[in-house]
């Protein structure tokens, strides 16, 4: 874990700028860091496991009201090791290998989604038929090719369903990679109001359980809330680095 920590931050030292640093807690640190114009909150654990569902949760509320994007870095998922290049989403959160993350930061945008153990891509339903029509080959001779079904061709013409690991490649290798869409680390992540509303504890007040800040308050401005003095410096500087403001409770 410490090893992993010590290259992340190797990696932002040399690409990048850190902002803030929370090693509090053994088995997911928290970091802030700046790359170009853009920042991330970013949770480094040995194993996506080891993020709590509440602390993933707690991410998705800091990033959806400092528009700030969250990223975790992980070696494994359920004990398996994440390849690079692949990414793992969960809850809207997206968990990457560190050499994922370095290749994002080349400008080489990852396709491929890890979901209940399958390697999966999204095909861009339109570039592929029109791809595929250009080089004068039908649904059935493009299916053959694959090793899949015609109607399977034909649902992600239509972006119905997403291409397995083997066969996304096949297609890759006939069209290019741009009939892949690429995963944007950069989206905002969708909090539904179900979410918001089991943490929330006052006007456009929602409790925090896994960070420094007890509570964030939304209003025209992002306020981060501590209760103690203890944990009051840590928000102050995660505030600082998320472009917010502190208030005790």
């Amino acid at each position: 874990m410490e090893r992993l920590l010590s290259a992340t931050l190797n990696v932002i030292k040399n690409r990048g700028e850190q902002l803030f640093i929370d090693v509090a807690r053994p088995y997911a640190y928290t970091l802030v860091a700046k790359f170009d114009n853009r920042k991330y909150i970013m949770k480094i654990a040995k194993d996506a496991e080891e993020v709590s569902q509440s602390a993933v949760k707690d991410l998705k509320l800091l990033s959806f009201h400092t528009n700030t994007p969250s990223i975790c870095v992980v070696s494994s998922v359920k004990g398996y090791l994440l390849q690079r290049g692949v990414v793992y989403l969960r809850n809207d959160i997206v968990f990457m290998s560190l050499a994922t993350l370095a290749d994002i930061l080349e400008g080489i945008e990852p396709i491929f989604k890890l979901n209940r153990g399958v390697i999966t891509a999204s095909i861009d339903g339109e570039k592929l038929r029109a791809k595929r029509e250009q080089a004068g080959m039908s649904l059935g001779a493009l299916a053959a090719n694959l090793g899949v079904t015609r109607e399977t061709v034909y649902r992600y013409e239509r972006g119905e369903i997403e291409a397995p690991l083997k066969v996304a490649e096949k297609i890759i290798r006939i069209f290019g990679e741009d009939v892949a869409k690429k995963i944007d680390i950069n989206e905002k992540p969708r909090v539904s109001q179900e979410e918001l509303a089991s943490r929330q504890i006052g006007t456009n007040i929602y409790k925090l359980l896994e960070s420094h800040p007890d509570a964030i308050k939304q209003e025209d401005k992002t306020i981060l809330i501590s209760e103690g003095a203890e944990r009051y410096q840590k928000t102050v500087e995660l505030a600082y680095a998320l472009g917010a403001e502190v208030e005790r409770m």
